[in-house]
């Protein structure tokens, strides 16, 4: 009777925590959803303002990295980085550095953690080694798959080829998105009812925050709080057993933060020792992107693989680390001789957050500010029923390769100003083809063929072009024909892969459309 009781109160106690954990699930599917509906609003020059920002890799990092120090939270960052990618506001390629730094930024808080310890130099030690060796971990991580990404594409590639075996699966604008009342109706409900897209953007972060807290509150009371001490006698008993707690545990409360500052006592107290918790930190690492998963439930293809991104970044690090004894000691090492050091000068703990945290992301950007450098070019664009108006493409060379990133805006506003882009894009160096404001023109000089299919009756190379002060020198200039027998002729710059002048004509050689370049910023 007492053991039917007892099985009683257990299954009214999952039942509870279902009625609780549910409306959490929702209420963290709507924030990211309203994240999205906000910055879509936002529009103009606060949202381009961020895509001009993060197209450059080491500024994307510095804000992922430092936008995690000062919320703590990697999970609402890299939540907050896919919806913003899923309005197309933000291309996958800038969105993988701000992955990266959210990554580093969220060991802060271990880091800051074991600071309680200062005033036992024993507990302080230990405890220090143990709130570093995350942040060594995905140090060393980012120094390794950075460059990777930076030079050759390496994350942005597998997660596209991911995507394209698991997207239809995960992209659901759907059922639960579409539905009659559906996360996007109360996400319109909610934008029209706040005064406007800043207030909407505040209130969504912070409902997303809200949500992964009270995810975490839930899983943490109500599953693991009843069976905390047995999980600390047995949860570093192997090295892929601690790797599996950590994964799960972390995967459920929704925090890489407060699992990993959880060892810091451990370590400090001397019941776990460093090399044991570090396969635990590797999983809370795994566990902790599931949340970029959610939030990519019902969004676009470019969300889900960023999603995927977050996901091969953790677990390639897994991989090198974890399988190889020497390996996985290198952290471990390393944050134990770091803890060594602050024995003999405590102010090296201080020192050590302001440079990792802070100076060394400053450092980073300054060194690359001239990648950043970007090119504007401003068309008059002119028809027989329109006197004209203009378009912008916007450039700047990325990576070792000097691919460009193009920004496209097909209108310029009565005031002057530039709206949000149109779309956004990363051009290879080795692609034959040009940008105009309109679309992109591939070419093939071999067979004499544009789009693949119209044919290019005459080319001139070497040709020049006076833009105000500015010469523009070495443009090629291209007379197609297309199929359905009319003609474009195109002057582009090859090296800048942008167009300079394009001049359309219909079937009785009548000018239809004309695009000039006219500034040069």
């Amino acid at each position: 009777m007492v053991k039917e009781l007892a099985t009683g109160k257990n299954s009214l106690k999952w039942y509870s925590t279902i009625l609780v954990f549910l409306p959490e699930i929702v209420l963290f599917l709507l924030s990211i959803n309203l994240v999205g509906e906000a910055v879509s609003s936002l529009g103009q020059e606060t949202a381009r303002g961020v895509l001009l920002a993060t197209s450059n890799p080491f500024i994307g990092l510095f804000i992922g990295l430092l936008a995690t120090a000062l919320i703590q939270s990697s999970s609402t960052v890299t939540a907050m980085t896919v919806a913003v990618v899923s309005t197309g506001y933000l291309s996958l390629g800038s969105a993988i550095p701000v992955v990266m730094g959210a990554n580093i930024g969220t060991t802060l808080t271990s880091t800051l953690v074991s600071l309680g310890f200062i005033t036992n130099k024993n507990e302080f030690r230990k405890a220090i080694s143990a709130g570093s060796v995350h942040d060594f971990f995905n140090i060393f991580t980012v120094i390794l798959l950075f460059p990777l990404e930076y030079y050759y594409g390496i994350l942005s590639g597998a997660a596209n080829y991911l995507t394209s075996i698991f997207g239809s699966a995960l992209n659901a604008n759907n059922k639960f998105g579409n539905s009659g009342f559906g996360l996007d109706q109360v996400s319109e409900w909610l934008m029209a009812f706040l005064p406007n897209a800043v207030v909407a953007l505040i209130f969504a972060l912070i409902l997303l925050f809200v949500s992964i807290k009270l995810i975490s509150k839930t899983i943490s009371d109500r599953v693991i709080g009843s069976s905390k001490d047995r999980l600390r006698k047995f949860i570093f008993a192997s090295p892929y057993k601690s790797f599996g707690w950590g994964t799960l545990i972390t995967a459920g409360i929704q925090s890489s933060s407060i699992t990993t500052s959880l060892i810091v006592p451990l370590v400090a107290s001397g019941r776990v020792t460093l090399k044991r918790s570090f396969p635990f930190i590797l999983g809370a690492n795994i566990g902790t992107t599931l949340t970029a998963l959610i939030a990519a439930f019902s969004q676009s293809e470019a969300a889900i693989s960023l999603a995927f991104v977050h996901l091969l970044f953790n677990l390639i690090g897994v991989l090198v680390f974890l399988p190889f004894p020497f390996l996985r000691r290198l952290p471990v090492l390393v944050a134990y001789r770091f803890g060594a050091l602050t024995l003999d000068s405590r102010i090296i703990g201080f020192s050590y957050i302001i440079f990792t945290f802070f100076l060394m992301p400053f450092t980073l950007i300054y060194i690359n500010k001239d990648d950043a450098q970007r090119k504007t070019y401003t068309y008059q664009i002119v028809t027989p029923s329109d006197s004209g108006h203009r378009g912008v493409i916007a450039f700047n060379a990325e990576g070792v390769n000097a691919d460009k990133r193009f920004l496209i805006y097909n209108r310029i506003n009565d005031d002057g100003s530039i709206s949000v882009p149109d779309t956004s894009f990363l051009m290879p160096k080795t692609t034959a083809a040009f940008s105009t404001p309109h679309d992109v023109v591939y070419y093939d000089l071999d067979s004499d063929m544009v789009q693949g299919e119209d044919t290019i009756k005459s080319r001139q190379l070497n040709r020049e072009y006076r833009v105000g002060d500015v010469l523009l020198t070495s443009l090629s200039m291209f007379e197609v024909i297309k199929s359905d027998g009319t003609r474009k002729d195109y002057l582009f710059d090859p090296e800048n892969k942008v167009l300079v002048r394009e001049v359309i004509y219909d079937q009785q050689n009548k000018m239809v459309q004309s695009t000039q370049l006219v500034a040069i910023k």
